[in-house]
Order: structure tokens, then C-alpha cells, then sequence
């Protein structure tokens, strides 16, 4: 009985311990400077996203910074896309119990997937 006790502090702890917020990061004109005009939309808004795990404070997962591959993988989806337009950048983070069992971060880029016009 005593360590269902423990068990159950345990777990009541962790519970209020854990904890997830989401905060919008940036708001841009485009992913790349290219000026009103001098691009074609190719599609309707799509969403890009990177998750990374941290555990003590460092980052596991795909080298560099999350935006940037969830750019990449926006962009992946509409084929012949260069940039995005109207973009916007938001983070989730996740932690279970600080310190001990791993934080996530979740990155979504967001924005109009556009061709730049050669020549222009």
C-alpha cells in the first residue's frame, strides 16, 4: 500500500508539473525579399513543420534551426514553389517534468507558396 502511495505522489507531481505553451514567433512580407509584382502564386496557403527534442537543455533532432526546415518542408509541397509570402512562425513546447523526461518544440511555418518571376 505504501508504494501505491509513493506511486501516486509521484504522479501527481509530474502531473502538475507538466506543462505546454505556444507562442507566435514572427510575422514576415515573404521567406525571401522579392518585391509585389514579381511573383505567381502557386497554390493556397500551406504549413510547414519541425519538432525537436530537447533533453537537458540540448537540442536532438535535425541540425539547425527549426524554422528552417519546417520552410523547407512547406515548400516541399507545392513543387517549383521559391518562397512563401504572407509567412508566419509559431512555436509549441512541450515539457513532461522539467529535467527529467525530454522537452519537445514544435515549429509550423505558415504562408502562400510562390514562384519568383525570372527576369524581374
Amino acid at each position: 500500500m505504501n508504494r501505491i502511495k509513493k506511486f501516486g505522489a509521484m504522479l501527481a507531481v509530474g502531473a502538475s508539473l507538466a506543462g505546454c505553451m505556444s507562442s507566435p514567433l514572427t510575422y514576415s512580407a515573404s521567406s525571401i525579399p522579392v518585391e509585389q509584382g514579381k511573383y505567381s502564386v502557386l497554390a493556397e496557403d500551406v504549413t510547414g513543420t519541425n519538432t525537436q527534442v530537447s533533453w537537458l537543455f540540448f537540442t536532438f533532432g535535425l541540425g539547425g534551426s527549426g524554422q528552417r526546415h519546417a520552410l523547407a518542408d512547406a515548400l516541399e509541397q507545392v513543387p517549383g514553389a521559391d518562397a512563401l509570402v504572407a509567412m508566419s512562425v509559431d512555436t509549441e513546447f512541450f515539457m513532461l517534468v522539467p529535467f527529467v523526461l525530454p522537452s519537445f518544440y514544435t515549429t509550423r511555418v505558415s504562408g502562400t507558396p510562390v514562384k519568383v518571376n525570372s527576369g524581374n
